[in-house]
């Protein structure tokens, strides 16, 4: 823990310029991308903190440090995965960490759901996590989370719920399939049933989740 806590510290250093917004703490290099449009991401990221609070009803404390590194190594080394990524959150430390550069812009409320709701819970299953942050950007790659859903049925790469609520399961699918599906899965449950009931699941910790669900839904989780 000590050696990833130098790494962030010595890394994050580097980016030595700064700017402060109502909720958030943005950090990046000088002369990048990143500082010619930071007013306007500075606006989208507002906007989506707005949002995401309203809905899910939250009063969020403090700031969140967003992180806009120049590659997708530099995401990796910085929140101390050295896996490379296009964004990453830790959600405990309220920090974000995206890739924004000239061909990729990761920016939205995809990291942001996951800080902000950890509020809610911070032992959740992958799948409602992703899910729930799906949910709030309702597409993959441009295409809606429904339309991926439907694709995956039609060509036999549908994955079932119940597999991918375990966390060893969901993490071996590819992202690509795994996200849109809980997307469109958690959107059914928000829009359905109504957003206080997903809360009262979400709540719920990951070793009671599927007898949760049952409980809370009056289905069975398939």
């Amino acid at each position: 823990m000590e050696e990833t806590t130098q790494i962030i510290s010595n890394d994050a250093f580097n980016m030595s310029e700064k700017k402060h917004s109502d909720n958030y703490v943005f950090h990046y290099h000088p002369n990048s991308k990143a500082e010619k449009d930071i007013n306007a991401i500075i606006d989208l990221q507002e906007s989506c903190f707005e949002y995401i609070c309203k809905l899910l009803d939250i009063k969020f404390q403090g700031a969140i440090e967003y992180y806009l590194c120049s590659s997708r190594d530099e995401v990796g080394k910085l929140d101390g995965s050295n896996i490379p990524g296009n964004g990453s959150a830790n959600p405990t430390q309220k920090k974000i960490y995206a890739l924004y550069n000239e061909e990729i812009q990761c920016e939205g409320s995809h990291e942001d759901v996951h800080v902000i709701s950890n509020l809610l819970n911070e032992d959740n299953s992958s799948a409602f996590c992703e899910g729930l942050a799906m949910f709030f950007d309702k597409n993959w790659w441009g295409i809606h989370n429904t339309a991926w859903t439907f694709f995956y049925l039609n060509n036999n790469q549908y994955q079932k719920i119940i597999n991918l609520t375990n966390d060893d399961y969901f993490d071996d699918i590819d992202c690509s399939v795994s996200y849109p599906i809980m997307g469109c899965f958690t959107e059914y449950l928000i829009l359905t049933y109504g957003m206080e009931k997903f809360k009262e699941f979400y709540r719920c910790k990951y070793d009671n989740l599927l007898h949760s669900f049952e409980a809370i839904y009056k289905k069975k989780t398939k």
